[in-house]
C-alpha cells in the first residue's frame, strides 16, 4: 500500500497531479510558488519555464549566506529538485 498523495499544482497555467508522500505536499507547494514567481519576472516566455529552473538549480548551488534575503533554504531546495524533476518527467 502506497504512502503517497494525489497533488494538484498549478505551473505557469497549466494543471500538473503528481504524487507525493503527504510530509512532501507543503514543501512541493511552497516550491510551485517560488517557481511560479520566477517565471513571471521573465519576460520571455517561451522559455520561462527552463530559465526559472536554470536560475533557481543555480542559486541552490551557491553557498548560503545568512544575511541574504533572497537565498534558499535546504528545504526550498529539495523541494525544487524534486518538482523539477517531476515537470521534466510530464513534459517528456
Amino acid at each position: 500500500m502506497s504512502n503517497k498523495e494525489i497533488l494538484d499544482l498549478n505551473i505557469m497555467g497549466k494543471n500538473i497531479s503528481i504524487a507525493c508522500p503527504p510530509k512532501d505536499k507543503e514543501g512541493l507547494i511552497q516550491a510551485a510558488e517560488i517557481l511560479n514567481n520566477q517565471i513571471e519576472s521573465i519576460p520571455d516566455k517561451s522559455n520561462a519555464l527552463i530559465l526559472a529552473s536554470l536560475d533557481l538549480a543555480f542559486k541552490s548551488q551557491m553557498p548560503q549566506e545568512s544575511e541574504d534575503t533572497n537565498a534558499l533554504s535546504k528545504k526550498e531546495e529539495e523541494s525544487l529538485k524534486v518538482l523539477i524533476s517531476q515537470i521534466e518527467q510530464s513534459i517528456k
